[in-house]
């Protein structure tokens, strides 16, 4: 389920779906298509921050426990200033330490996804009470 709107000085997409990868596929379309409506972010901020949401949206996904019915919500804004998701699940708490987060060395096979949000960010945070909610900001560079 999407709902896209444009104010004056921002536009936002509000998703809510099952925790699975059809649903990070929904998100990065819904990425783009706000990216095209906006139409004046840099081509360098929207591949970074498609990363990062890539790769976080990916990790709950994958994260879920298999057979839960777990719920992702994805609240998307682009404004003057920023690009900026916020991701709530409705999984079972998880503690994890962002501040750890580093690439593994060349041959591991997984482990990169919370080091290459954090480099691709300004921002990054994830919090944990009756759910997990995680906040992603990359703030707008300026055209050459």
């Amino acid at each position: 389920m999407e709902d896209s709107r444009q104010r004056d000085d921002a536009a936002q997409a509000s998703l809510t779906g099952p925790a699975e990868l059809g649903f990070v596929e929904e998100v990065l379309d819904t990425l783009e298509d706000l990216y095209s409506s906006t139409g004046d972010v840099l081509d360098e901020d929207q591949t970074f921050f498609s990363l990062a949401v890539s790769e976080i949206a990916t990790n709950i996904v994958s994260h879920g426990e298999a057979g839960a019915d777990i719920t992702v919500t994805a609240d998307l804004t682009i404004d003057s200033e920023a690009l900026s998701a916020d991701f709530q699940d409705n999984a079972d708490p998880v503690e994890l330490s962002l501040d750890t987060a580093e690439l593994p060395d060349e041959f591991s096979e997984s482990g990169r996804g919370l080091a290459i949000a954090k480099m691709a960010l300004d921002h990054l945070s994830h919090e944990v009470e009756d759910r997990h909610t995680w906040h992603l900001i990359r703030k707008r560079r300026l055209s050459d």
